[in-house]
Protein backbone atom coordinates (compact mmCIF):
# COMPACT_ATOMS: atom_id res chain seq x y z
CA UNK A 1 0.00 0.00 0.00
CA UNK A 2 1.46 3.35 -1.41
CA UNK A 3 0.04 5.28 1.13
CA UNK A 4 3.13 4.32 4.07
CA UNK A 5 5.99 4.58 1.57
CA UNK A 6 4.28 8.47 1.10
CA UNK A 7 3.28 9.61 4.26
CA UNK A 8 6.15 11.75 4.69
CA UNK A 9 5.55 13.42 1.55
CA UNK A 10 1.80 14.01 2.47
CA UNK A 11 2.78 15.94 5.43
CA UNK A 12 4.49 18.17 3.11
CA UNK A 13 2.29 18.57 -0.18
CA UNK A 14 -0.03 16.68 -2.41
CA UNK A 15 0.55 16.90 -5.94
CA UNK A 16 -1.74 18.57 -8.13
CA UNK A 17 -2.75 18.82 -11.70
CA UNK A 18 -5.09 19.89 -14.24
CA UNK A 19 -6.57 17.72 -17.11
CA UNK A 20 -9.25 16.97 -18.86
CA UNK A 21 -11.03 13.85 -19.29
CA UNK A 22 -14.34 12.55 -19.31
CA UNK A 23 -19.43 11.75 -25.40
CA UNK A 24 -21.80 9.40 -26.42
CA UNK A 25 -21.40 7.05 -29.57
CA UNK A 26 -24.34 6.39 -31.41
CA UNK A 27 -25.39 3.43 -29.89
CA UNK A 28 -26.81 -0.02 -31.13
CA UNK A 29 -29.55 -2.17 -30.37
CA UNK A 30 -30.99 -3.37 -27.30
CA UNK A 31 -32.93 -4.78 -24.19
CA UNK A 32 -34.79 -7.97 -24.02
CA UNK A 33 -38.93 -7.46 -23.92
CA UNK A 34 -39.33 -8.62 -20.71
CA UNK A 35 -36.39 -8.46 -18.93
CA UNK A 36 -34.60 -5.34 -17.29
CA UNK A 37 -31.48 -5.19 -16.82
CA UNK A 38 -24.62 -10.42 -18.10
CA UNK A 39 -23.00 -9.81 -14.74
CA UNK A 40 -20.04 -8.41 -13.58
CA UNK A 41 -18.95 -7.71 -10.40
CA UNK A 42 -19.63 -3.88 -10.00
CA UNK A 43 -20.71 -1.09 -7.27
CA UNK A 44 -22.89 2.02 -7.85
CA UNK A 45 -23.88 4.41 -5.61
CA UNK A 46 -27.41 6.48 -5.23
CA UNK A 47 -27.49 10.31 -5.66
CA UNK A 48 -29.68 10.84 -3.43
CA UNK A 49 -29.51 11.22 1.05
CA UNK A 50 -29.41 7.65 2.05
CA UNK A 51 -31.67 7.42 4.67
CA UNK A 52 -30.67 4.33 7.69
CA UNK A 53 -32.83 1.61 8.68
CA UNK A 54 -32.67 -1.10 11.04
CA UNK A 55 -30.52 -3.35 9.49
CA UNK A 56 -31.18 -7.26 10.00
CA UNK A 57 -29.43 -9.36 6.99
CA UNK A 58 -33.74 -10.44 5.84
CA UNK A 59 -33.76 -10.42 2.05
CA UNK A 60 -36.75 -11.20 -0.19
CA UNK A 61 -37.40 -11.53 -3.93
CA UNK A 62 -38.08 -8.67 -6.04
CA UNK A 63 -40.06 -9.09 -9.39
CA UNK A 64 -40.40 -12.42 -10.66
CA UNK A 65 -37.30 -14.55 -10.84
CA UNK A 66 -34.80 -14.85 -13.56
CA UNK A 67 -35.69 -11.39 -15.04
CA UNK A 68 -32.43 -9.65 -14.47
CA UNK A 69 -30.08 -11.85 -16.15
CA UNK A 70 -29.21 -9.21 -18.91
CA UNK A 71 -27.49 -7.08 -16.14
CA UNK A 72 -24.42 -5.24 -16.17
CA UNK A 73 -24.66 -2.34 -13.79
CA UNK A 74 -27.17 -0.45 -11.81
CA UNK A 75 -27.65 2.15 -9.71
CA UNK A 76 -30.72 3.79 -7.16
CA UNK A 77 -31.41 7.40 -8.03
CA UNK A 78 -34.63 9.53 -7.06
CA UNK A 79 -36.76 6.47 -5.36
CA UNK A 80 -35.93 3.83 -8.55
CA UNK A 81 -33.55 1.58 -9.85
CA UNK A 82 -32.20 2.39 -13.17
CA UNK A 83 -30.00 -0.51 -14.38
CA UNK A 84 -28.46 -0.90 -18.34
CA UNK A 85 -28.59 -4.56 -19.71
CA UNK A 86 -25.86 -6.33 -21.97
CA UNK A 87 -27.27 -4.66 -24.96
CA UNK A 88 -26.73 -1.38 -23.59
CA UNK A 89 -30.96 -0.70 -23.04
CA UNK A 90 -31.28 1.59 -19.59
CA UNK A 91 -34.61 0.60 -17.62
CA UNK A 92 -36.16 2.37 -14.99
CA UNK A 93 -37.43 -0.55 -12.06
CA UNK A 94 -40.41 0.33 -9.12
CA UNK A 95 -39.02 -0.71 -6.29
CA UNK A 96 -42.03 -1.15 -4.54
CA UNK A 97 -43.08 -3.84 -7.37
CA UNK A 98 -40.62 -4.69 -9.39
CA UNK A 99 -42.03 -3.65 -12.48
CA UNK A 100 -40.01 -2.03 -15.27
CA UNK A 101 -39.78 0.53 -18.32
CA UNK A 102 -37.50 0.81 -20.94
CA UNK A 103 -35.99 4.88 -21.06
CA UNK A 104 -34.62 6.24 -24.30
CA UNK A 105 -33.51 4.74 -27.22
CA UNK A 106 -32.59 0.83 -27.15
CA UNK A 107 -28.93 0.10 -26.50
CA UNK A 108 -27.79 3.62 -25.64
CA UNK A 109 -25.82 2.29 -23.24
CA UNK A 110 -23.72 -0.74 -24.83
CA UNK A 111 -20.00 0.53 -24.47
CA UNK A 112 -20.75 0.66 -20.58
CA UNK A 113 -18.27 0.39 -17.83
CA UNK A 114 -19.33 2.12 -15.21
CA UNK A 115 -22.91 4.09 -13.94
CA UNK A 116 -23.53 6.19 -11.18
CA UNK A 117 -26.81 8.68 -9.91
CA UNK A 118 -25.78 12.09 -8.85
CA UNK A 119 -28.07 14.88 -8.32
CA UNK A 120 -30.91 13.75 -10.52
CA UNK A 121 -28.51 12.77 -13.56
CA UNK A 122 -27.17 9.35 -14.32
CA UNK A 123 -23.21 9.59 -14.87
CA UNK A 124 -21.86 6.75 -16.96
CA UNK A 125 -18.08 5.49 -18.24
CA UNK A 126 -18.61 4.18 -21.68
CA UNK A 127 -15.37 3.35 -23.51
CA UNK A 128 -13.00 5.98 -22.74
CA UNK A 129 -15.56 9.04 -22.22
CA UNK A 130 -17.81 10.47 -19.56
CA UNK A 131 -21.38 10.81 -20.62
CA UNK A 132 -24.20 12.33 -18.30
CA UNK A 133 -27.89 11.53 -19.43
CA UNK A 134 -30.78 12.83 -18.18
CA UNK A 135 -33.18 9.58 -17.00
CA UNK A 136 -36.63 11.65 -17.26
CA UNK A 137 -35.96 12.03 -20.59
CA UNK A 138 -33.31 9.50 -21.66
CA UNK A 139 -31.27 12.30 -23.66
CA UNK A 140 -27.68 12.15 -22.92
CA UNK A 141 -24.66 14.67 -23.66
CA UNK A 142 -20.64 14.05 -23.59
CA UNK A 143 -19.17 14.86 -20.40
CA UNK A 144 -16.14 17.34 -20.89
CA UNK A 145 -13.84 16.82 -23.99
CA UNK A 146 -14.40 13.77 -24.33
CA UNK A 147 -11.19 10.62 -23.49
CA UNK A 148 -9.44 9.70 -20.51
CA UNK A 149 -11.52 7.35 -19.12
CA UNK A 150 -10.34 3.94 -20.13
CA UNK A 151 -8.29 3.60 -17.09
CA UNK A 152 -10.74 4.24 -14.45
CA UNK A 153 -11.47 1.29 -11.45
CA UNK A 154 -14.82 3.01 -10.31
CA UNK A 155 -16.21 6.67 -9.19
CA UNK A 156 -18.80 7.76 -6.42
CA UNK A 157 -20.86 10.81 -6.99
CA UNK A 158 -19.86 13.12 -3.14
CA UNK A 159 -21.82 16.20 -2.15
CA UNK A 160 -22.07 17.42 -6.22
CA UNK A 161 -18.82 16.15 -7.58
CA UNK A 162 -17.69 12.90 -9.33
CA UNK A 163 -14.88 11.13 -7.66
CA UNK A 164 -12.76 8.42 -9.84
CA UNK A 165 -9.58 6.36 -9.16
CA UNK A 166 -7.07 4.82 -11.59
CA UNK A 167 -4.59 1.77 -11.42
CA UNK A 168 -1.56 4.70 -10.69
CA UNK A 169 -3.74 5.58 -7.85
CA UNK A 170 -4.28 8.70 -8.88
CA UNK A 171 -8.00 10.45 -7.31
CA UNK A 172 -10.10 12.52 -9.89
CA UNK A 173 -13.14 14.54 -9.21
CA UNK A 174 -15.30 15.94 -12.23
CA UNK A 175 -17.75 18.93 -11.77
CA UNK A 176 -20.65 18.88 -13.30
CA UNK A 177 -19.84 21.33 -15.65
CA UNK A 178 -17.32 18.38 -16.80
CA UNK A 179 -14.22 19.93 -15.39
CA UNK A 180 -11.50 17.26 -14.31
CA UNK A 181 -9.40 17.98 -12.08
CA UNK A 182 -6.03 15.59 -10.92
CA UNK A 183 -6.44 15.97 -7.24
CA UNK A 184 -3.94 13.23 -5.81
CA UNK A 185 -1.61 11.41 -8.07
CA UNK A 186 -0.49 8.20 -6.70
CA UNK A 187 -1.71 7.56 -3.14
CA UNK A 188 -4.33 5.53 -4.34
CA UNK A 189 -2.33 2.74 -5.62
CA UNK A 190 -3.75 -0.62 -5.34
CA UNK A 191 -7.00 0.40 -4.48
CA UNK A 192 -9.80 -1.61 -5.82
CA UNK A 193 -13.24 -0.30 -4.38
CA UNK A 194 -14.38 2.98 -3.46
CA UNK A 195 -17.89 4.50 -2.59
CA UNK A 196 -18.96 7.01 -0.10
CA UNK A 197 -20.27 7.30 3.48
CA UNK A 198 -20.64 10.11 6.01
CA UNK A 199 -18.91 12.40 3.86
CA UNK A 200 -15.65 10.59 3.13
CA UNK A 201 -14.55 8.89 0.26
CA UNK A 202 -13.58 5.10 1.63
CA UNK A 203 -11.12 2.87 -0.31
CA UNK A 204 -10.22 -0.65 -0.55
CA UNK A 205 -6.59 -0.61 -1.03
CA UNK A 206 -4.20 -3.72 -1.42
CA UNK A 207 -6.87 -5.32 0.95
CA UNK A 208 -7.01 -2.84 3.80
CA UNK A 209 -9.87 -0.31 4.41
CA UNK A 210 -8.78 3.86 4.04
CA UNK A 211 -11.36 6.74 4.30
CA UNK A 212 -10.49 9.90 3.11
CA UNK A 213 -11.42 13.53 3.15
CA UNK A 214 -11.78 14.25 -0.04
CA UNK A 215 -11.60 18.26 0.68
CA UNK A 216 -8.03 18.12 2.75
CA UNK A 217 -6.95 14.71 1.04
CA UNK A 218 -6.36 13.93 4.65
CA UNK A 219 -6.76 9.77 5.68
CA UNK A 220 -6.37 7.49 7.84
CA UNK A 221 -6.58 3.50 8.02
CA UNK A 222 -9.39 1.70 9.03
CA UNK A 223 -9.53 -1.62 11.24
CA UNK A 224 -6.33 -4.28 10.60
CA UNK A 225 -3.83 -4.24 7.58
CA UNK A 226 -5.51 -6.62 4.91
CA UNK A 227 -8.84 -7.09 6.87
CA UNK A 228 -10.63 -6.57 4.01
CA UNK A 229 -8.41 -8.79 1.36
CA UNK A 230 -11.75 -10.38 0.30
CA UNK A 231 -14.00 -8.27 -0.34
CA UNK A 232 -15.71 -8.37 -3.84
CA UNK A 233 -18.09 -5.64 -3.82
CA UNK A 234 -19.09 -2.83 -1.26
CA UNK A 235 -21.58 -0.15 -1.14
CA UNK A 236 -21.78 3.19 1.30
CA UNK A 237 -25.42 3.53 2.53
CA UNK A 238 -25.11 6.77 4.82
CA UNK A 239 -24.01 5.59 8.80
CA UNK A 240 -22.28 2.33 7.39
CA UNK A 241 -21.21 0.40 4.42
CA UNK A 242 -22.29 -3.02 2.93
CA UNK A 243 -19.58 -5.58 1.27
CA UNK A 244 -20.05 -8.85 0.34
CA UNK A 245 -16.51 -10.73 0.39
CA UNK A 246 -15.22 -13.87 -2.30
CA UNK A 247 -17.33 -16.19 -0.07
CA UNK A 248 -20.80 -14.77 -0.55
CA UNK A 249 -20.72 -13.62 2.95
CA UNK A 250 -22.29 -9.56 3.54
CA UNK A 251 -21.26 -7.58 6.26
CA UNK A 252 -21.98 -4.32 7.61
CA UNK A 253 -19.21 -2.28 7.99
CA UNK A 254 -19.09 1.31 10.71
CA UNK A 255 -16.83 3.69 10.47
CA UNK A 256 -14.32 2.24 12.98
CA UNK A 257 -13.98 -1.27 10.46
CA UNK A 258 -16.09 -3.33 12.44
CA UNK A 259 -17.60 -5.65 10.67
CA UNK A 260 -20.85 -7.12 11.64
CA UNK A 261 -22.20 -10.47 9.51
CA UNK A 262 -25.32 -10.24 8.00
CA UNK A 263 -25.15 -13.07 6.10
CA UNK A 264 -23.85 -16.28 3.99
CA UNK A 265 -25.66 -16.60 0.69
CA UNK A 266 -24.52 -13.86 -1.41
CA UNK A 267 -22.48 -16.39 -3.28
CA UNK A 268 -24.13 -15.65 -6.43
CA UNK A 269 -24.21 -11.16 -6.26
CA UNK A 270 -22.98 -9.55 -8.81
CA UNK A 271 -23.98 -6.17 -8.61
CA UNK A 272 -25.43 -4.17 -5.80
CA UNK A 273 -26.49 -0.83 -5.03
CA UNK A 274 -28.99 1.08 -2.75
CA UNK A 275 -32.20 2.93 -2.58
CA UNK A 276 -34.34 3.49 0.50
CA UNK A 277 -31.85 1.86 2.99
CA UNK A 278 -32.20 -1.12 2.03
CA UNK A 279 -29.70 -3.33 0.02
CA UNK A 280 -30.22 -4.39 -3.82
CA UNK A 281 -28.52 -7.30 -5.39
CA UNK A 282 -28.80 -9.29 -8.78
CA UNK A 283 -28.18 -12.92 -7.50
CA UNK A 284 -28.25 -15.54 -9.90
CA UNK A 285 -30.50 -13.49 -12.72
CA UNK A 286 -33.19 -11.81 -10.06
CA UNK A 287 -33.48 -9.03 -7.95
CA UNK A 288 -33.33 -8.98 -4.38
CA UNK A 289 -33.63 -6.25 -1.43
CA UNK A 290 -32.29 -6.80 1.86
CA UNK A 291 -32.81 -4.80 5.19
Amino acid sequence: MIRKVMFATALIGLMLAVSSCGSKTTAPAGPSTATSPASTTSTSSTASPRADVTVTGKWELVGKEGEWKGTVDMVGMDGFIWSVESDGSLFKTDPATGNFTQVGEKGSFQRLKLIEGMDHILWSVEGDTLYKSDPATGKWERSGEGGGWSRTIDMVGLNGVLYSVEPDGSLWKTEKNGTDTLIDKGSFKGVTHLTEMGGKLWTVEEGTLYQTDPTTLKWSQVGKEGDFANVSAMEGAGTFIWMVDKAGVLYKVDKDGTKTKLGDDYGQTTILTTLNGKLWTVEGGSLYKTN
